[in-house]
């Protein structure tokens, strides 16, 4: 097998496995298929992906230079966390609400802010770094084409997690009665403010 498809490998696994854990970012995305479709959460799910792949490259092609400065960066923490807290208590307040199925614009929105609030935890690039030098991916990445393969093999293997987690939420959605969406929107702010607060007080 070519190393190329190798490294791509790899990275898609790194990526997979980087997306699986639940945070906040897999809850928005479910909370967003449920509510909104799959659409929804699916783009809320890519802007987490393209964060992870910007910070993929960061830790390929400039690892040891950017991650001191974002590894000082402790105020990116205390933007995501207040943008959570701001998630959960309009969840919170409109959780009676019905949701309207979102528009393209929409989901360009929630890609895009979800890449922000991604981006806001620094803490992702030293975990890239911690990973190219602790599985030996250096030597892999002798040339730019190779730190390329690695961010794409990154980006495919979350994005692969948010797809399978948009289409469960997605269908999920549409099977369950408003009061159980409600119910479900509550849960998920609280969960956000908690996630909110231990990222500014962490």
């Amino acid at each position: 097998m070519p190393l190329s498809l190798i490294l791509f490998a790899k990275a898609a696994g790194i990526g997979l496995l980087l997306a699986v854990p639940v945070g906040p970012i897999g809850l928005l995305c479910l909370r967003r298929s449920l509510t909104l479709g799959m659409g929804a959460g699916l783009a809320t799910g890519l802007g987490a992906a393209t964060a992870d792949a910007i910070y993929a490259a960061l830790a390929a092609f400039a690892l040891g230079v950017a991650s001191p400065f974002l590894a000082q960066a402790d105020w990116l923490g205390t933007v995501g966390g207040i943008v959570l807290i701001g998630l959960g208590l309009r969840d919170l307040l409109g959780a009676g609400a019905t949701s309207a199925p979102a528009s393209l614009r929409g989901h360009l929105g929630a890609w895009a802010g979800t890449a922000l609030l991604t981006l806001a935890n620094p803490a992702t690039i030293l975990t890239f770094a911690a990973i190219v030098v602790g599985l030996d991916l250096v030597p892999d990445m002798v040339s730019p084409a190779d730190g390329a393969v690695f961010v794409a093999g990154v980006f495919v293997g979350s994005a692969l997690w948010w797809v399978v987690l948009s289409f469960l939420g997605g269908r999920l959605g549409g099977r369950m009665p408003p009061a159980a969406i409600a119910w479900t929107r509550r849960a998920a702010g609280i969960a956000f403010v908690g996630f909110g607060l231990i990222a500014i007080l962490g």
